[in-house]
């Protein structure tokens, strides 16, 4: 082939190139979808305020039975954790000493009763005489004297005689209050005397229990506006593991008059029925008190919330379906939700979800709302 051959099919193939490129233009890209958000509309109204502290349930009465008199523990008469009522038999104390020293009194008694008898009678005597001027003033004086001094005798006598029925009384050991009993303290044949080591067993009241609790001086002062009077009239729930209120409604009953200086908490103390004994004494419990609530809240969900340089801000719903950064300012944060304090009125829709895609002017397509 020659060469003027070989130019022109080289500068037809260019040509024909040429064409085909200028004939190639830029496709524009398409527009972006709307970003299909939830929202929710805000709402100017009353939003309760609640806390959730740990408590620990006691007995309202926790009774200790002690071993009031010295001897040898004969026998154990209760089932223990069993209900018992109030004087049922729990243990009973050797009371052979005690019978044996409640007899001594007794005769001691008697003893002093016959002396005091007839001294009286002297005393009687002396006194017809000296009225028959058969006797000297002295005598019927001494007489008198030895009589009183003899009924004085006879008064100790018979308190000697009260205290040995009471100790020998102490012998058998019954049950102060109605209540579940403790484990067993002593065994049968140790021996028991007051004092240190004179405990046996506990009775504990369950029908009715109190929780007690402490709350933070900021929750406080946010719930009751620092006021005790307003903290007794609290709504108190006690939640189960799931966080749901069981169906047992309390009230406080008591509120301290000062800040526990350790943990900077207000002990507080609530109490409960508890008939069908779902609260057991020592128990840890979660409880939730609900305080004064908010009037005129704006509340929104924590995790609509979002943070930049400036602060906390959230997007809203603009006009055209435009994302809107809007900054607020947040007064507590419970749970859930955020109470704001300012930057958001009714009638606000703020953008709950797929907020890291969000950026400001973007467009969106608001979902509509979940049925109810």
């Amino acid at each position: 082939m020659s060469v003027c051959k070989t130019l022109r099919v080289e500068v037809l193939l260019l040509a024909a190139l040429g064409s085909f490129v200028s004939g190639c233009k830029p496709v524009a890209a398409p527009p972006m979808p709307p970003l299909p958000v939830n929202t929710q509309v805000i709402e100017v109204r009353p939003f309760p305020q609640t806390v959730e502290v740990t408590a620990q349930v006691e007995g309202t009465r926790e009774v200790e039975v002690r071993a009031r008199v010295t001897g040898i523990l004969l026998a154990q008469s209760y089932q223990e954790g069993a209900a018992v009522k109030a004087g049922d038999l729990l243990f009973k104390i050797d009371p052979a000493p005690y019978e044996v020293a409640s007899s001594l009194a007794k005769a001691q008694l008697s003893q002093e009763q016959a002396k005091f008898e007839q001294f009286e009678a002297e005393s009687v005597r002396q006194d017809k005489l000296l009225g028959q001027r058969a006797t000297s003033p002295k005598e019927a004086a001494d007489a008198k004297a030895v009589a009183m001094a003899a009924r004085f005798a006879r008064d100790v006598a018979a308190a000697k005689v009260r205290g040995a029925e009471l100790d020998l009384s102490y012998c058998e050991v019954r049950a102060p209050i109605a209540g579940y009993t403790g484990r067993l303290a002593r065994s049968e044949g140790s021996l028991v005397s007051p004092g240190a080591d004179g405990l046996l067993t506990t009775v504990v009241q369950r029908e009715q229990v109190w929780a007690r609790c402490g709350v933070s001086e900021q929750d406080f002062a946010r719930l009751f506006q620092g006021d005790a009077a307003q903290a007794t009239r609290a709504k108190v729930e006690v939640l189960d593991t799931a966080g749901k209120p069981l169906p047992i409604a309390g009230k406080i009953n008591f509120v301290s008059a000062q800040v526990e200086a350790r943990l900077g908490t207000i002990q507080m103390r609530a109490e409960f029925p508890n008939a069908g004994n779902q609260l057991l004494p020592g128990q840890f419990v979660r409880l939730r008190l609900e305080g004064k609530p908010l009037e005129g809240a704006v509340t929104v969900p924590t995790s609509s919330l979002l943070q930049s340089a400036q602060g906390r801000f959230v997007y809203i719903l603009g006009e055209g379906n435009v994302a809107t950064m809007r900054p607020v300012q947040i007064e507590v944060i419970i749970g859930p939700l955020a109470v704001v304090s300012g930057g958001l009125k009714s009638g606000d829709r703020v953008i709950l979800d797929n907020l890291v895609k969000i950026r400001p002017g973007a467009l969106l397509a608001p979902r509509a709302p979940a049925a109810k």
